[in-house]
């Protein structure tokens, strides 16, 4: 079998080196969209263009391999989003010879002179958006998309304005690397992009505008001091408490799905959506006063991933999205109800914490994730806050609390 090469062209044939020509023009076979096609055309090699059935295509350069030498034509960096990505699960690496260049991103933010190491990039082609959240674009400074034709720039514009996230400059790059169509356009409205029609391939760059304040007046940190929120006569889970049970859910990943039981004031909310920017937290509260509570501090904080459930768990809750991560903070004397409940709604795999200052409820929480086989652990947190004499400092306790915690298995 012939080895098979995949050359990035970058932002143009200009941006190839002579090796990367010579193999390009000695091909038999010129596999690429019908764009770089074009860039060779006329070509003497037979020419297969990429298409949606990407597993034809796949299928016809694996059988020309046997006899023939091919060569696939990828835009920018071939493994940045590319198509070098896909053939590499469907043909043995040892026969591919990757030729990487200039990535459109890369070419995009020199284009308009930023740097772009700091940048989150979000590519909108196929089924990568799937699940992925604009309302977690609230806390970034920079960010990179790669568009579609469906999934256009209108429609990065028209997503922002439903998520309510502001404060970005929103910049459409088209034809970067096309010297004679290029075209740079600034918007601080995004109506006005909707407003616009674009030609394709473009590209959009999101940049924090550093004239626009932002809201919340303090750094974000987890186990932020308790006055930081608005709460009801202390309600409101302890900033020690806060963190060492934020640790226990183990947000490890952007996007999970958090369900906080009896949220109170919202702060493991607030703290836990602030973990999880491309996620979603729904802080479920029955108390209204409460939950005036939530919506206060989630608008100062800005985060706009999390959503307010004005019920008594489980009402309603087979309508919320699948929880990969559960936090109990109350329940009361209903502790066995929600449990057995929040235990059936999670996911496999999934973990679930529960908070509790009743040594009643500590022993239940306990034995229902036993009865589960979620191997629960257990930690008693004692904690102490120094508190100002006139001639010293002393320590005041706060109520202990135990925090109980396991992971559901796989069925």
């Amino acid at each position: 079998m012939n080895s098979l090469y995949v050359i990035g062209i970058g932002q143009g044939k200009e941006d190839l080196t002579a090796r990367q020509l010579d193999i390009i023009n000695n091909a038999d076979v010129l596999v690429g969209g019908k764009r770089l096609l074009q860039l060779f055309a006329p070509h003497k090699a037979e020419t297969l263009v990429i298409d949606r059935q990407i597993d034809r295509v796949i299928s016809k350069i694996k059988e020309k391999m046997v006899t023939r030498q091919v060569v696939v034509l990828a835009s920018g960096d071939p493994l940045f989003y590319g198509i070098g990505a896909t053939l590499l699960t469907h043909i043995d690496k040892k026969h591919i010879h990757i030729s990487s260049n200039i990535s459109c991103v890369a070419a995009g933010f020199a284009a308009i002179k930023e740097p772009w190491h700091d940048a989150r990039i979000i590519s909108l082609h196929g089924k990568t958006t799937d699940g992925f959240s604009f309302a977690g674009l609230a806390g970034e400074n920079k960010v990179a998309f790669l568009t579609s034709p469906k999934k256009d720039p209108g429609f990065i514009a028209r997503n922002l304005i439903r998520e309510n996230v502001s404060g970005f400059l929103f910049c459409v790059l088209e034809n970067i690397g096309y010297t004679q169509n290029q075209k740079i356009t600034w918007y601080h409205c995004y109506a006005d992009v909707m407003a616009d029609t674009f030609s394709y391939p473009n590209m959009v760059i999101l940049l924090r505008d550093k004239k626009i304040p932002t809201d919340v007046s303090h750094e974000t940190y987890q186990g932020m001091d308790d006055d930081q929120f608005q709460h009801a006569k202390g309600l409101i889970t302890k900033s020690e408490i806060r963190s060492i049970s934020l640790s226990r859910l183990k947000l490890v990943r952007k996007d999970h799905v958090l369900w906080d039981i009896g949220s109170g004031s919202g702060s493991v909310s607030i703290e836990a959506a602030l973990a999880i920017p491309g996620g979603s937290v729904f802080a479920i509260e029955k108390n209204r006063q409460r939950t005036q509570d939530i919506i206060h501090n989630i608008k100062k904080f800005r985060c706009t991933n999390i959503q307010v459930v004005p019920q008594n768990f489980p009402d309603e809750a087979h309508t919320l999205p699948l929880p990969d991560r559960i936090f109990v903070g109350g329940g009361g004397k209903n502790l066995d109800t929600v449990l057995e409940a929040a235990c059936d709604c999670l996911a496999e795999n999934g973990i679930i914490v529960i908070n509790t200052v009743l040594i009643q409820n500590m022993e239940r929480a306990f034995t229902i994730l036993e009865n589960r086989q979620f191997s629960p652990a257990m930690a008693q947190v004692q904690v102490s806050r120094s508190q100002a004499m006139p001639f010293g400092t002393r320590l005041e306790s706060l109520n202990p609390v135990w925090i109980i915690s396991g992971t559901k298995p796989k069925l």
